[in-house]
C-alpha cells in the first residue's frame, strides 16, 4: 500500500494532533474534555444565534431596499413619460434669480486677480 505524501504543514502528524484522536485514559481527563466541549458547545450555539440575528436583519434591510428600488423605479417611469414638474427650478430658502431673455452684453468668464500673502 502506498503512503499518502502530506501536501501542506496543516497534514503532518503530530504528537498534539495524534492526542486529540485517541480516548483519554483517565478519568480526570474525561471530565476535563466534555467540560471543554461542553464549553465549545455553548460558544458555537450562542455564534449560531448571532449569525441568525444577523441574517434576518440583513435581510430585513435587504426588502426595504427592493422596496425602496421598486418605488423610484416607478417614479422615474413616470416622469420619463409625463412633463417635468411645475415646481422644478424651486429652491426654498434661496431668492429667485432673474432670467435673462437676451445674453448678458459682458463676458461672463474673466479673470480675477487675487493677492495671496502668507
Amino acid at each position: 500500500m502506498k503512503m499518502k505524501r502530506p501536501r501542506g504543514m496543516r497534514e503532518l502528524a503530530t504528537i498534539q494532533g495524534m492526542s486529540g484522536r485517541t480516548v483519554p485514559s483517565s478519568r480526570e481527563q474525561i471530565v476535563a474534555e466534555q467540560s471543554r466541549l461542553e464549553h465549545e458547545r455553548a460558544r458555537l450555539e450562542r455564534e449560531l444565534k448571532m449569525w441568525q440575528d444577523n441574517e434576518r436583519r440583513t435581510g430585513d434591510r435587504l426588502a426595504g431596499v427592493h422596496e425602496r428600488l421598486a418605488l423610484l423605479t416607478s417614479a422615474c417611469e413616470q416622469l420619463e413619460g409625463g412633463s417635468e414638474p411645475p415646481n422644478r427650478g424651486y429652491r426654498p430658502g434661496r431668492p429667485n434669480r432673474p432670467t435673462y431673455e437676451a445674453e448678458p452684453t459682458e463676458p461672463t468668464t474673466t479673470w480675477h486677480e487675487v493677492v495671496l500673502e502668507y
